[in-house]
């Protein structure tokens, strides 16, 4: 009866999705520090969220347009970490492949916000998609970060001298949680405004969006 339940529980899309962003975030720290982990990592987030997208439209031209966009951003990706001769212009394709998430994370945020605010009746599975919105908004400002991290290098301060990719995601999640924990600061004035409106959304989200659904799905 379990095993039947579990099976259930991972065909619904948003169970799904909310499972592989979570696990995505735990082990995002560890999978940099591998020769290719931030390609692995672009390659399973990339595809949860055409997957999510596709169970959400159901429309065919999006997902051919999605898998294009998605291989577009992976081969620049491959061609600036691998091929030698492209690696000089590394940072342009980290930027165009960055463009192309930050386009990937906006069409789930939208496709999932346009389904929970159109539903009939709020569902825990509404509810599940409102947390996987919340998880989305984490990983889309991480990437703003990084394309403002491309422009300007010292856009943030860290007692570690460096700033990766996971110390971004780290920054980022903590700001949208309005934890603040100070080890990462930042310094230049687009990267403050950028955690200055994370920051709102942090508070505003679950504040206004996430207590309404809880309210109504208690209230049936």
């Amino acid at each position: 009866m379990k095993f039947r339940q579990l099976m259930r529980a991972t065909e619904n899309k948003y169970n799904r999705l909310l499972a592989n962003l979570v696990l995505l975030y735990i082990i995002y720290p560890f999978l940099v520090y591998l020769p290719l982990g931030d390609l692995l990592v672009f390659f399973f987030f990339s595809l949860s969220l055409i997957i999510a997208v596709y169970q959400i439209d159901r429309s065919k031209l999006a997902l051919r347009c999605n898998i294009g966009l998605f291989l577009i951003a992976l081969i620049l990706r491959v061609f600036g970490r691998i091929i030698p001769i492209y690696r000089d212009l590394t940072g342009w394709f980290d930027l165009s492949s960055t463009l192309i998430s930050l386009a990937f994370i906006s069409l789930c945020v939208y496709s999932i916000l346009r389904e929970l605010i159109l539903a009939e009746q709020v569902t825990s599975d509404i509810i599940k998609g409102g947390i996987c919105v919340y998880f989305l908004l984490g990983f889309f400002w991480a990437s703003a970060y990084s394309i403002v991290q491309i422009f300007e290098p010292d856009s943030f301060s860290s007692a570690a001298k460096t700033v990766n990719q996971a110390d971004l995601l780290h920054f980022s999640f903590t700001t949208l949680a309005t934890v603040g924990y100070g080890d990462i600061v930042p310094t230049s004035k687009v990267a403050r405004v950028l955690a200055n409106l994370e920051g709102m959304t942090g508070v505003l989200y679950p504040a206004v969006f996430i207590a309404r659904l809880v309210s109504l799905h208690n209230g049936r």
